[in-house]
């Protein structure tokens, strides 16, 4: 792969018509595109007119369209998650798991957690020249690419805390014999649960890393002319800062619908390149042709 696009901005402002005209003009000039969405609003359909996404689809030369479903994900991860965890812990006779995790299910965090891992996945097994993420709104993607960096911190303060327990069980052992922990693990080497938790750690730091590479990851903004949709850029770019990630480009939407606010928006992104996207009146969806119009007013800027 040689860069991912990750497109971000608030619901309705046009990120999904921005990531298919960068597709469509990457496939165009003979790039292998997969283009996948996360957003539950599941738009690329609606756009491309295809009901059935669940699976990567060629779509056009050799771009592939794919809508990741969340919520069958989110099962899946979960189901596996309980099939793990009865395996490691079947010292303990753990029972009644499958109750647990339909309240997870609910949880804060889970569907943020589906995605992330749903990204993972797309991106471990995706052969593309270049991959473009069509992304929820705004709070629920900042999360996402949060979400590494918060998991490496708990990851490896669980790690420490396995490494206690181990080698508190290793002295016992040295006494007592390893019978008497009923077969639970005594030396790190045969310990699944820290198998499991470094293979989680592998996961969120290939993320981690994947979302902070300047140059491979590019991250786009795409607003409307109006006061709303410049306050959520400013609020995604102050949370990009804190994650040490930056904004490559700004695409100002829809530009000729509202008044001129041009002057506004390079104040608040002086940094940044920015282009101006006409409106296209009287379209719910636009053509393959309206696409490539669209992008090829600034898509070589981001290769």
């Amino acid at each position: 792969m040689k860069k991912l696009f990750i497109f971000l901005g608030k619901g309705g402002v046009g990120k999904t018509t921005s990531s298919a005209a960068l597709a469509f003009w990457l496939a165009e000039r003979g790039k292998k595109v997969f283009w996948f969405s996360v957003d539950p609003a599941h738009n690329i359909g609606d756009l491309l007119g295809e009901t059935e996404l669940s699976r990567p689809k060629k779509v056009y030369r050799e771009l592939y369209a794919q809508e990741v479903d969340v919520d069958r994900f989110l099962e899946d991860f979960l189901s596996e998650v309980s099939s793990r965890m009865k395996s490691l812990y079947r010292h303990l006779k753990v029972s009644g798991l499958e109750d647990i995790f339909d309240v997870m299910k609910l949880s804060p965090g889970m569907e943020e957690s589906a995605i992330l891992y749903a990204i993972h996945d797309r991106l471990t097994a995706v052969d593309a020249d270049y991959v473009v993420i069509d992304t929820p709104p705004t709070g629920l993607t900042l999360r996402i690419l949060a979400l590494p960096t918060i998991n490496i911190k708990w990851i490896e303060a669980l790690k420490r805390w396995r490494l206690k327990i181990l080698d508190r069980r290793s002295m016992v052992a040295h006494i007592k014999g390893e019978d008497h922990f009923g077969g639970a693990p005594v030396k790190k080497e045969d310990d699944r649960v820290l198998a499991e938790l470094d293979s989680h750690l592998e996961k969120m730091r290939f993320l981690e890393d994947v979302f902070s590479r300047r140059g491979f990851c590019v991250k786009i903004l795409v607003l409307n002319p109006d006061k709303l949709s410049i306050r959520e850029g400013l609020r995604i770019k102050e949370t990009l800062a804190r994650l040490k990630m930056g904004i490559d480009l700004v695409l100002v939407n829809k530009w000729g619908l509202s008044g001129d606010v041009l002057s506004e928006i390079e104040k608040a992104f002086p940094d940044t390149s920015m282009f101006t996207l006409p409106f296209i009146e009287g379209k719910a969806a636009l053509s393959k042709e309206e696409l490539l119009f669209l992008a090829g007013q600034w898509a070589d800027k981001v290769l």
